[in-house]
């Protein structure tokens, strides 16, 4: 009897300690992490007000959201959040946070899976010339995905080289102007759309299951380091 209740104690620790371990984790996935990290990284650095309405804005203007996004933005706006806790953390603070999940992707993966997510996650630059708003993949982003292009060259020897390239540009393109169509690739590379169409989408799987490895290798690291874990409110 003495040595059940010792144990029943030892559990209610256990999950004592548990809940104080992540009770300051900011993110309740590494999906979750890796995607505001970027999108907070993207940004410039600003103070308390100024932050928060930017990314308000940042997410308001992304149109649809999933689940997760639509939660943050409304803890943004002032709600709890269960996947998302900035609770007692300046931006700076969140910044911080931010960074350190950044260089994890860098430094801590192998070079496929750091480039699936750089590429997927990374900044679209936006420039306003001559009142003409010009929208481009970032540096990082265009190594990213030139990296996976040639990575998956093999796979695909009837298709050329740029034409590839193009192609997984074409996956992760979050806006309409950096976007090419299949028969625009039909065009400048010749052959049929309908090859393109289906090559994208073996692509597009592929890529995809590239993405959950690298985040599934990045998970216990991100809990190891406190940002990702349960969040209790």
């Amino acid at each position: 009897m003495g040595n059940m209740k010792t144990m029943a104690m030892a559990a209610t620790a256990a999950g004592i300690i548990k809940e104080q371990e992540y009770r300051d984790a900011i993110f309740s996935s590494a999906g979750q992490a890796v995607h505001v990290a970027y999108m907070i990284m993207a940004q410039d650095a600003q103070q308390d007000a100024p932050l928060r309405k930017a990314l308000m804005r940042i997410m308001e203007a992304a149109g649809s959201l999933a689940e997760p996004q639509r939660e943050w933005l409304e803890q943004l706006r002032g709600s709890a959040s269960k996947r998302v806790n900035f609770a007692g953390l300046s931006p700076l603070e969140v910044r911080a946070q931010c960074a350190l999940i950044v260089h994890a992707v860098a430094h801590k993966l192998p070079r496929t899976e750091m480039w699936a997510l750089q590429a997927k996650y990374g900044h679209t630059d936006v420039e306003d010339a001559a009142g003409v708003r010009r929208y481009a993949f970032s540096a990082e982003r265009i190594a990213a995905i030139k990296g996976l292009s040639d990575w998956m060259a093999p796979s695909f020897p009837a298709i050329q080289p740029f034409a590839l390239d193009c192609m997984v540009g074409k996956l992760y393109a979050n806006h309409k102007r950096i976007e090419i169509s299949f028969r625009e690739l039909a065009k400048s590379f010749g052959g049929n759309h309908m090859t393109y169409a289906r090559g994208f989408e073996k692509i597009k799987q592929r890529l995809h299951e590239l993405e959950l490895v690298a985040l599934d290798r990045l998970e216990p690291y991100l809990r190891e380091q406190g940002v990702v874990g349960e969040i209790f409110l």
